[in-house]
């Protein structure tokens, strides 16, 4: 066994055996990695650097990859994010992934693409646990990529119609990614990455378009609320807006965010309140009146219960940091 390497708060071994395990908790739970038949490759800082130099590989490249044929109890947490952008492919089983707050089922067949410096959590279902491909990429296009894949913190899965093509394709940038680490078979592992993503913009809605149309009245009406964070909006409006009935619209959105819609909305009035508290002089009745609260003690009362202070000791406490 040689010793770990750190990277992006995780440690991972360039050298695997089919029974490695590692000491467990014995109440739930949680591995990052070690599991049976996994296969995982790190570009060496030196083959990055090379990456980062050349005109064409330098757009877009893979610095990790790795397979996961079985992985119960899989439990990845960055609290600060990593410095790549990461897709995940989920092969069988299910996964849930959760990005600010909102928690999304991964079924099989759905890709998951996490953007850089995001705080996230994925983890394998408890009763059936997903099998998974991973990739982290890098590159001066990264930002474009994900803008043109319409990935965003609301809707970062993707849904593949061909999950064998995808699995090919996956294969492809791994055997590239094993063994040549040369200009040329950089430059491979590039293109054929590029010809993945290529083939998930082919894929995507291809299959569950059903499921994606529920998915987009969610995220929708969440970003209705961002954008009004000014009014009070009843919940029947909320469900009208996202065109679905209150009872719908409410298990929908508890689904996605493990909250009700009025709880997620005074959340985020509270949030937008704290960077006011921090950041301007504003007093906190006009800061109530900009999130729609008449009655400012109404709003010093809600924003205690959510954040454990009142206004005025949270701008103290933030302003005093």
């Amino acid at each position: 066994m040689t010793n770990p390497l750190q990277i992006d708060g995780l440690f991972y071994y360039f050298i695997y055996s089919s029974n490695m395990t590692k000491k467990r908790p014995s109440l739930q739970p949680r591995v990052e990695e070690g599991f049976p038949h996994q296969r995982l490759v790190i570009l060496p800082p030196n083959a990055i650097e090379r990456c980062k130099k050349s005109e064409l590989i330098k757009q877009i490249y893979v610095t990790h990859i790795g397979a996961y044929p079985s992985a119960p109890n899989h439990y990845v947490e960055r609290q600060e994010g990593a410095t790549q952008a990461i897709l995940i492919y989920c092969m069988k089983g299910i996964g849930w992934l959760q990005l600010d707050n909102i928690t999304f089922k991964v079924n099989p067949g759905c890709a998951v693409i996490i953007p850089p410096n995001v705080s996230h959590i994925y983890r394998a279902d408890k009763d059936d646990p997903w099998s998974l491909f991973w990739i982290h990429f890098d590159g001066k296009q990264v930002s474009a990529l994900l803008k043109n894949l319409e990935i965003d913190l609301l809707k970062p899965l993707l849904y593949i119609a061909n999950p064998q093509a995808m699995r090919q394709a996956f294969e492809d940038v791994y055997a590239c990614l094993n063994y040549n680490h040369s200009e040329s078979g950089l430059f491979a592992m590039s293109a054929e990455f590029m010809r993945l993503l290529s083939r998930i913009k082919l894929e995507h809605s291809a299959i569950n378009l059903k499921h994606k149309l529920k998915e987009d009245g969610i995220s929708s009406s969440i970003r209705f609320m961002q954008k009004h964070l000014d009014m009070s909006i009843p919940l029947a409006d909320l469900a009208a807006q996202a065109g679905q009935s209150v009872a719908h619209y409410s298990k929908l959105f508890r689904q996605r965010t493990n909250q009700s819609p009025s709880a997620y909305f005074i959340q985020m009035k509270v949030r937008k309140a704290c960077d006011q508290l921090y950041q301007t002089n504003l007093s906190v009745r006009e800061i109530a009146e900009q999130l729609g609260y008449s009655d400012p003690y109404y709003f010093s009362r809600i924003f205690k219960k959510v954040q454990g202070v009142s206004p005025a000791q949270y701008r103290t406490i933030a302003k005093s940091g």
